[in-house]
């Protein structure tokens, strides 16, 4: 690992794999590696992230998946110019509050830990496009996740929701939006505001109702509702699935 390192330092290297080195502590040497652009962590045993990291403010890609991360930095958000973050299938809790200053990030991953709930100031990130939160334990979503207007796709399947904040209708570029397998029993009125949306998931929650408002959006081409008491569609959008203008897919 340490002879990768140096490699990297000598030639000055934009990006480095230390994957699968089982890794429990990040040597200095890593640190030093300013020109570094796309780091790969992934598959170690780290269980948290130094705030040294900031050193590498070069970096547009970490990638830190299936580790035993616990804690993140404070300073995280110093690493300005940040664009692909990946966190997913760690132990994390929660996420420092600086994440809201990563300005340039467009994906980020985070799913398969133990996220309680999320900063307000996630909302920030306006360049976002994809967000992955599927398979935490987050009890509710931010009302600031309306702000990330460039958002097309959000994952938050797998977690105790009980409520999907109306917010969410604001985000314009939104095309996939999954909410399975959470505890939700319906879905705000103003879900209807959606312009691009494609793709609605809400299988296995507790939802015995849909808002009409639903059939108006007129993008919508699959809205996937099985494992839910819902004993009927509202009538416009039964007439769009009639149509066939809609899939709805009842049964999984």
């Amino acid at each position: 690992m340490l002879e990768k390192i140096a490699e990297a330092k000598e030639k000055k290297l934009p990006k480095l794999d230390l994957s699968n080195y089982k890794i429990r502590i990040l040597p200095p040497q890593l640190f030093e590696l300013e020109h570094l652009e796309e780091l790969f962590l992934d598959s170690n045993l780290l269980v948290e992230l130094p705030e040294e990291i900031v050193a590498l403010r070069n970096l547009r890609r970490l990638s830190i998946s299936e580790n035993d991360l616990m804690i993140l930095p404070e300073n995280l958000g110093e690493l300005k110019n940040l664009r692909r973050l990946y966190l997913g299938y760690n132990n994390l809790s929660d996420l420092p509050e600086s994440v809201g200053e990563l300005s340039e990030m467009y994906k980020m991953n985070v799913a398969g830990n133990d996220l309680l709930d999320v900063p307000e100031s996630l909302g920030n990130l306006k360049k976002m496009i994809k967000l992955s939160l599927h398979d935490n334990l987050l009890e509710e979503i931010p009302s600031s996740f309306g702000d990330m207007t460039a958002l097309e796709e959000l994952l938050l399947d797998n977690n105790e929701l009980e409520e999907a904040p109306e917010s969410l209708s604001a985000l314009e570029n939104l095309r996939v939006l999954v909410l399975s397998g959470n505890l939700l029993t319906g879905l705000p009125e103003k879900f209807g505001a959606f312009k691009v949306l494609k793709e609605l998931v809400l299988d296995e929650n507790s939802i015995t109702s849909l808002p009409d408002s639903l059939a108006d959006v007129e993008t919508l081409k699959v809205l996937s509702i099985s494992s839910n008491p819902l004993e009927a569609l509202p009538p416009k959008l039964q007439e769009r699935a009639d149509k066939e203008s809609l899939q709805v897919v009842l049964e999984s």
